[in-house]
């Protein structure tokens, strides 16, 4: 699979979560305690990279408008008004970037809208993988190891390596596409 900057920064961010906090595999499913919490830490820190990668994606997209709209600007349409709308518009979008908390389906399409992108350009599996993926982080988050069903490493090695990150590489891809 072939990377591209950013989404190469995360794998390798993840990849390194996992060498430390993803026990061996035991063909037995038997785990200690320290082991599912270790788990727990893998699942939150993974979630909060990919919460981060996603509001990167998009700050780099408000970016490329910015910086579109002053070549506007340097080629002849330099008006005062159009120096505010755009600083307007570019601090608007990036506070409801910062404002964003969590990568449930909501979470990343509020984020994309004022990029140009909703829900029609994205997996409907995915979106709802980041939805329960979301929750049980939640879980994990806010409660004691005792009130959750503790994680099984190679079910969550699946979620993220298989169903999530492949399509993250997408969105990247897409959100580069965008002019």
């Amino acid at each position: 699979m072939s990377t591209i900057p950013r989404f190469a920064e995360l794998i390798e961010r993840v990849d390194d979560l996992h060498f430390r906090f993803v026990p061996p595999l035991d063909p037995t499913g038997t785990y200690s305690d320290a082991e599912y919490d270790a788990m727990s830490a893998f699942r939150l820190l993974v979630h909060a990279e990919i919460e981060r990668f996603i509001e990167s994606l998009v700050e780099d997209a408000l970016t490329r408008f910015t910086q579109k709209i002053s070549s506007w600007k340097i080629s002849g349409c330099n008006s005062q008004l159009v120096d505010s709308l755009v600083a307007y518009i570019d601090r608007e979008l990036r506070k409801s970037v910062k404002a964003n908390n969590g990568v449930k389906s909501k979470n990343i399409l509020e984020m994309l809208k004022p990029i140009g992108l909703n829900g029609t350009y994205l997996d409907n599996v995915w979106l709802q993988t980041m939805n329960t993926y979301g929750e049980v982080r939640g879980g994990h988050a806010h409660n004691s190891r005792r009130a959750v069903t503790p994680i099984d490493p190679q079910t969550e090695q699946n979620l993220v390596y298989v169903q999530i990150l492949p399509e993250l590489q997408k969105l990247e891809l897409l959100v580069g596409s965008l002019n």
